[in-house]
Parts: structure tokens; sequence; C-alpha cells
């Protein structure tokens, strides 16, 4: 009998299979109460005055929403990068009554940053290499007010063997239970190999560390996906 083979691309957010909104709250265990939390702690950080990043801002939801909710500072900005220019050009459709947000198709390990007082980073660097990491995280350091902040959100590797293959499984059940079918959860987890780079938590932690933070906070956890707060 012929075998029926997989067609396989790598994965890119260009070339999803549904929205980008409906994939990531299917795909991300509380998706929403993330972005709860990013909104939540931002406020501790945003003041009338420099600007405030998201590196792989997508389609804008989070940043835009942010700034939407500090429409009336008018010395401070809000910007968002991605690699992918089909979502930020819907970005800008979605966000173009907002005057003090900007958003730019870019390389954001390429990025001149300015003068800032947050970054917001979701479940982006994950897809970088370590090289690359490094690069992003030191820029954005060097331009970070003292007491600035970085909010990271992760998905991790496991510390070990054991623990990564029950929350492998845990991971799966999770996206069956959200109508994925087998051959859905097969195929991305394919188009991931050579493009996904997770790191530990521990080595997460460390690379924070070395950038400069003098402070690492792990605020939220659900398995391997983390939230980590730097502060300079």
């Amino acid at each position: 009998m012929k075998k029926k083979s997989l067609s396989i691309k790598k994965w890119s957010f260009d070339n999803m299979p549904e929205s980008y909104d409906s994939h990531l709250t299917r795909s991300i265990p509380l998706y929403q109460e993330s972005q709860f939390f990013i909104s939540k702690l931002s406020s501790f950080y945003i003041k009338n005055e420099n600007i405030n990043y998201e590196i792989g801002c997508a389609n804008g939801t989070i940043i835009g929403n942010i700034a939407k909710e500090y429409n009336n500072f008018n010395k401070t900005k809000f910007v968002g990068i991605d690699l992918s220019n089909k979502l930020i050009i819907e970005a800008k459709k979605r966000y173009k009554n907002i005057k003090n947000l900007n958003f730019y198709s870019s390389n954001a390990s390429l990025f001149k940053f300015k003068k800032c007082n947050l970054a917001i980073i979701h479940y982006v660097l994950q897809f970088m290499s370590n090289e690359q990491k490094k690069k992003l995280l030191l820029s954005i350091y060097k331009k970070l007010i003292n007491t600035g902040a970085i909010i990271i959100f992760e998905k991790t590797l496991m510390q070990d063997s054991y623990s990564q293959d029950i929350f492998s499984g845990i991971y799966s059940d999770f996206k069956f239970d959200r109508e994925y079918s087998a051959e859905e959860v097969i195929k991305k987890s394919l188009s991931l190999r050579s493009v996904m780079r997770s790191s530990t938590s521990i080595n997460n932690i460390n690379l924070f560390k070395s950038i400069g933070f003098k402070s690492v906070y792990t605020f939220f956890k659900w398995g391997p996906f983390e939230g980590y707060l730097c502060i300079k």
C-alpha cells in the first residue's frame, strides 16, 4: 500500500491556515491571561515620556490596545515591530486612528532602538538563534531607562526528559481539546523543526541576567509556557 505523505512547509506566521488571533488563542494556553498580565504590568512602567516597544507585534493586538489606553499621553510613543510585512499592514489598518502608535516591518535584532521605558516580547525569542537573542536584548537594554523593564513570554524546554515528555503530552491534549486534528498537530510539529529554538527556564534567566538585568522575576507559568519580568 502506498504511504500517505504529509505536505510540510517551514513554519511562518505568513502561511498560517487560520487567522493570527484565532491560531494563538487555540495554540497557547492562557493566551488571554498573558495579555492581561502584560497590560497590568505595563502600567507600572509607562510614563508620559520616551517610547514603549513591542517586538514581534504581529497584527498589533497587544501594543495597539495598550496605546489606546494611553491615547491621552502626548509625550510618549508606542512602537510595534514585526518581520511579517503582511501582519504589519493589518496592524496599521486596525489602529490607523491611534496617533501615538507606529508600526514597522523590520528584523528587530537590527532595529535602531531609542530611549525607552518598556519593551514587550511575547513568544518571539523562541524563534531566534542565541546570537540574535543576545543582540536584540542588549540593543534594548542599552536604550532602557534605569528601572525600565522588558516583559517576556516564552515557550521553554523542561528541565529533563521526564518532565518534557509529560508536558508535551499535556500540551497535545490541550490542542486536541481545541479541535485540532492529530494530523494538524503533527504537521505543526514538523514545520517547526529548525525554526523553534526554545531554551530551558534556567538558560533563559541566565541569559537575561548576563545582559545586565538586575532583577528577573518568573511571574507566569503553565507547564513550558513562562512569563518573565526583567528590570534594569
